[in-house]
């Protein structure tokens, strides 16, 4: 590509400079034109390698997402085994202590596998039905950990958006994710709040929490492919969480700023009104 731009420069130079006088028996007129012809056809190769070069940073771009996804559904896997497998050693467990008639151990065991669920102090309006349950619990759990303190409220509805269900679970399973790390070593006030709100024909779910706000010239940035501040390999999480919601003519919003706090809020629309 610079070869090409040199050429072209050099070729524009040698006409401004060149007088009109034969050149090895080509004259002026003759010579300009075939200058012209070469400095078009070097323009168009030029085209030609920018597109080719775009082609390839897109590529690259969807192999790395590729990458992402697939380190992420390895993660997912690995998780649900090691999940099965303590799952069927409890119930062996709980199943040959019913079988010696042993109830009270049963109910024991039971109360020792829920102590760190009884961390967790649910109100009327946590909705314990809903059906983030499932990967909020835990996720509560490992924010209690950090000192973070985790609510969520989930208005129904939800099951009425026009959105695969595991791919919904993983939006809000990575926005939690992303204030859980955010707020990581935060000095202040350390809150992370997900609220599900029906709205007629859409539904909005936004995950907020009061950790460092995002700096106003990185929160376009922080959508781009392969952008972060916490080195290479990373940044396509957020990228792909819009691409999935705008796929389903959904849309991700972002506020930030300083006094209110950081806020992602994904408007859905629904496949039938309620």
């Amino acid at each position: 590509m610079i070869v090409i731009i040199l050429m072209q420069t050099m070729l524009l130079l040698f006409m401004a400079n060149w007088k009109e006088s034969d050149l090895f028996g080509i004259s002026y007129d003759k010579l300009l034109n075939i200058i012209i012809f070469v400095v078009v056809g070097l323009s168009m190769l030029s085209l030609i390698v920018v597109k080719e070069i775009y082609k390839m940073i897109e590529y690259e771009t969807e192999f790395k997402i590729q990458q992402v996804k697939l380190e992420q559904n390895k993660k997912l896997i690995r998780t649900l085994r090691s999940q099965k497998h303590d799952f069927l050693n409890h119930l062996q467990t709980i199943y040959g202590m019913v079988q010696l008639n042993k109830q009270d151990k049963v109910r024991e065991y039971i109360k020792s596998l829920n102590n760190d669920l009884s961390e967790i102090k649910f109100s009327n309006d946590d909705l314990s039905n809903s059906i983030f349950d499932s990967i909020l619990i835990p996720k509560k759990l490992e924010a209690i950990k950090q000192g973070i303190s985790f609510s969520y409220q989930v208005e129904r509805g939800v099951t009425d958006v026009d959105f695969p269900l595991d791919k919904l679970f993983r939006v809000v399973s990575n926005l939690v994710d992303n204030a859980i790390d955010a707020i990581e070593g935060f000095n202040g006030k350390k809150e992370i709040r997900l609220i599900g709100k029906n709205n007629d024909n859409k539904y909005h779910l936004s995950v907020y929490n009061t950790g460092p706000i995002i700096e106003e010239e990185l929160q376009n940035q922080i959508f781009e492919p392969g952008f972060s501040t916490k080195g290479d390999g990373r940044g396509f999480g957020l990228y792909i969480i819009k691409s999935l919601i705008e796929e389903r003519e959904g849309k991700l919003d972002l506020k930030s700023e300083v006094g209110f706090g950081t806020e992602f809020t994904c408007t859905l629309k629904k496949s039938r009104t309620v």
